[in-house]
């Protein structure tokens, strides 16, 4: 069992000129041009933008990895 920390994408809730600010899923790395549906906070605290794919990469990685320290 892992905590999910996943909500709808929202500009704010990512630095300027990032990414995820410019309305492109930085989950799925540098090939993924499409846009983020969600915003998803890896181990370490950081939120990324992910589309409706990638949500998927997100969840398959916390699931196998758990929270940051374990």
């Amino acid at each position: 069992m892992a905590l999910l920390e996943i909500k709808l994408w929202e500009r704010g809730d990512f630095t300027t000129g990032s990414k995820s600010a410019e309305g492109r899923c930085a989950w799925g790395g540098v090939s993924c041009t499409k846009k983020p549906e969600f915003t998803v906070t890896d181990r370490s605290g950081t939120n990324f933008g992910a589309c409706e794919g990638h949500v998927l990469s997100y969840i398959r990685d916390r699931l196998k990895n758990g929270p940051a320290g374990k």
